[in-house]
């Protein structure tokens, strides 16, 4: 799926510290679950991710944020 927005630079910015500030929590609240406890430490992110879709779209949302922000540097 493709899907194009357009934002200001400050809506972008605080967007961007929103969706970290989500993630974070989201790995917080699932890191020491039962469920992931045989899980090593270097593989547990990447568990959690694939069985939690809404934190895997913030980290591909947070990612794509990040370019575009860069890119808008280097232009202005």
């Amino acid at each position: 799926m493709h899907v194009h927005i357009e934002l200001t630079h400050p809506i972008a910015e605080a967007w961007l510290q929103r969706l970290r500030s989500e993630l974070r929590e989201g790995f917080q609240q699932h890191w020491y679950d039962d469920k992931y406890r045989d899980v090593p430490a270097g593989l547990r992110s990447a568990r959690i991710l694939q069985d939690y879709p809404a934190l895997a779209g913030h980290k591909k949302t947070i990612g794509v944020l990040q370019v575009a922000l860069k890119q808008a540097e280097q232009r202005a």
